[in-house]
């Protein structure tokens, strides 16, 4: 019995000494009043969130002594009792784990072993990776544990099994993206999962299932209602004016659709997503992070918490998140994925609850000391190279439309570069450091300047051609698309604006006018008129605008027709996918805009059949547009396929 009472002694010895101090008297009533009321979620609090352990720890004193003699039973304690409790942190998450891809149908096996020094050895086996070609490959990592549920690998090596390079499926390299590559442990499911989807269970143990699709489901976790029955009393509450339900009904979530907007220079947040996060979760503040999840619509919003009333040591002037610091360490948040849906009455008038949450692996920010010191050698030996006369053009991608860096080696007249500027003149930017940075390039002994724009985006670099000057003056650039049939030259301010949208239409235009316009829509073949002549008649023939008689034209060395029409509000594109056959850009809809068509049949084997030029402008300044876009006009050039 004396080593019982030592047990004991022990037990009790270090319960006094890590437990936190006793909450007042007040606090405790309100918190057992709060928790008779309502049913107990597991989940968040099944983990070692800060605010939720401290919160409970002193009414659940009996239960932890279970928990420790358990502990003591199992043999997990070190050898002697006499010094702090410990139990291995790793043993979790020992095992092999499987995860499959209902994209690829993929199957990937994840070996986790113990390794030196409190790590862990880590095998991730793919044997249909994506990046890999769909061959497979391997992953090795050592690994830690943080807070006893968080599967952290700082730096992971991926391999191809065939010796080929993975490549990266979007966003930057992909070391960059398995850096800190974390895996989250639900323990009441024994799984582990990644924050955007991704689950992992023991081998052997039986697949998580899904919800069933397209049924109305609310999970068990959900708030502040928890089961459809309750959403469809709380919606009869709502409708009958109860304001303790009407804050529930927010017509501005299905309208932005997202929970977070900005008011002018502010930004709000849904009340429901605000309640939810300060009365369930305990966070004083917050903010939405755009940039991870949100896969569907309303669906996976992450939010990190944000340190109470401390500034943002990496991102100190950022307008969005300086006044946002990490709660875990310099760069890592507290991060919650939430689902927003109305599960009862949809639009306007039905209420809205948080139908599913989770904790999620802990959101890092990247560090924009390190990001542009790599940024700033990458450009400065960018900038050497086009000095030097070769091997500047793996450094960074052009963008708008344009396949070639303009001037890249030299001035319009051929001069060649004798030295450059660096500048970064924007960002940081949270969470991931993007830049913007400014580059000058001197010839003829300082007289004459190229400067270009570069951005810093997914540890990539972005050169934009449009904006390009040179003395001052701005760059005409040539721009090439559909598969290379037409291509045409343009200078700022006349820019890429909206980009190759759906229907194969890439619009210029003056950056901040949305009336003003010149845009190039290829017409595939469909349901729309088959050549030049049969456009011109259809849009003579619609009753909804005025159109002149066509007029034979010759543009890039095409023969064409040129229709000048008033058009409504709500046409359609070429017709392809619409009811009807109209011809209109994206900056032509509102009532007195005027638009002269060139519609010009392109040769036989082009990537597309009839290309449209559309020139838009309001009466009163159709004229001087037309004016200013001819030389746009006079530079399309059609390639023979």
């Amino acid at each position: 019995m004396a080593g019982n009472r030592q047990f004991d002694e022990t037990v009790s010895r270090w319960l006094e000494e890590t437990a936190p101090a006793r909450l007042p008297e007040r606090v405790l009533s309100a918190t057992f009043e709060r928790t008779r009321r309502r049913r107990q979620h597991v989940g968040w609090r099944a983990l070692r969130d800060g605010v939720a352990t401290i919160r409970f720890a002193p009414a659940l004193g009996g239960a932890a002594v279970v928990v420790v003699a358990a502990a003591v039973a199992l043999n997990v304690f070190g050898p002697s009792l006499g010094g702090p409790l410990s139990v291995d942190p790793r043993q979790p998450f020992l095992g092999v784990w499987i995860s499959t891809s209902d994209a690829d149908g993929g199957t990937q096996t994840m070996t986790v072993g113990a390794g030196a020094d409190g790590t862990l050895e880590i095998v991730v086996r793919n044997d249909i990776a994506t990046v890999c070609s769909l061959t497979p490959s391997t992953m090795t990592a050592t690994g830690r544990i943080d807070d006893e549920v968080y599967l952290v690998m700082p730096a992971p090596m991926y391999t191809c099994d065939d010796g080929s390079e993975p490549e990266a499926v979007g966003g930057p390299p992909r070391e960059v993206q398995l850096r800190n590559f974390t895996l989250v442990r639900d323990a009441r499911s024994d799984t582990l999962s990644d924050g955007r989807g991704g689950i992992w269970w023991r081998e052997g143990a039986e697949r998580p299932s899904p919800e069933p699709p397209g049924q109305p489901t609310i999970s068990d976790s959900a708030w502040p209602q928890s089961s459809l029955e309750e959403v469809r009393q709380a919606q009869e509450l709502a409708d009958a004016g109860d304001p303790a339900y009407t804050w529930q009904v927010e017509p501005q979530i299905e309208e932005y659709g997202s929970p977070s907007w900005s008011v002018g220079e502010s930004r709000e947040d849904a009340e429901i997503v605000e309640r939810f996060l300060r009365e369930e979760l305990g966070w004083e503040d917050f903010v939405f992070n755009g940039h991870v999840g949100w896969e569907d619509y309303l669906s996976n919003m992450t939010y990190v918490r944000c340190a109470p009333g401390r500034t943002n040591p990496l991102y100190p002037n950022d307008p969005y998140a300086s006044e946002c610091a990490p709660t875990i360490d310099e760069s890592r948040y507290e991060t919650v994925q939430i689902d927003l849906a109305q599960p009862g009455q949809e639009g306007p008038s039905g209420i809205w609850v948080v139908s599913r949450w989770a904790i999620s692996v802990p959101f890092a920010q990247a560090d924009p000391r390190v990001i542009e010191a790599e940024a700033t050698g990458q450009l400065e030996d960018f900038l050497r190279a086009r000095i030097n006369g070769a091997g500047a053009e793996p450094y960074v991608e052009v963008t708008d439309a344009v396949e070639e860096i303009p001037l890249l080696y030299g001035t319009t007249t051929g001069s060649p570069y004798e030295r450059y500027e660096l500048e970064r003149v924007g960002g940081p930017h949270w969470p991931y450091g993007w830049m913007e940075f400014v580059v000058r390039l001197f010839a003829d002994d300082g007289e004459t300047v190229v400067e270009q724009p570069i951005s810093l985006r997914d540890a990539r670099l972005y050169l934009s051609a449009a904006e390009t000057t040179e003395s001052g003056q701005p760059l005409a650039v040539t721009y090439s698309f559909f598969d290379g049939t037409v291509t045409f030259s343009a200078a700022d301010p006349w820019q890429v604006r909206g980009g190759l949208v759906d229907w194969g239409a890439l619009t210029m235009g003056d950056f901040w006018s949305s009336e003003e316009g010149i845009e190039l829509v290829a017409c595939e073949p469909g349901p729309a008129p088959d050549d030049a002549q049969a456009l011109a008649r259809s849009i003579q023939s619609d009753p909804d605008h005025t159109a002149t008689a066509p007029a034979e034209v010759r543009v890039g060395g095409v023969d064409g027709l040129v229709v000048d029409v008033t058009v409504a509000a709500g046409m359609s594109a070429c017709g392809a996918s619409f009811p009807s056959t109209e011809v209109v850009t994206r900056t032509t809809v509102a009532e007195g805009i005027r638009m002269r068509l060139y519609l010009l049949d392109l040769p036989e084997g082009s990537a597309t059949r009839v290309l449209v030029i559309a020139i838009a402008a309001p009466e009163a300044r159709f004229d001087a547009v037309i004016e200013v876009t001819a030389p746009i006009v006079e530079s399309i050039e059609v390639h023979a396929p």
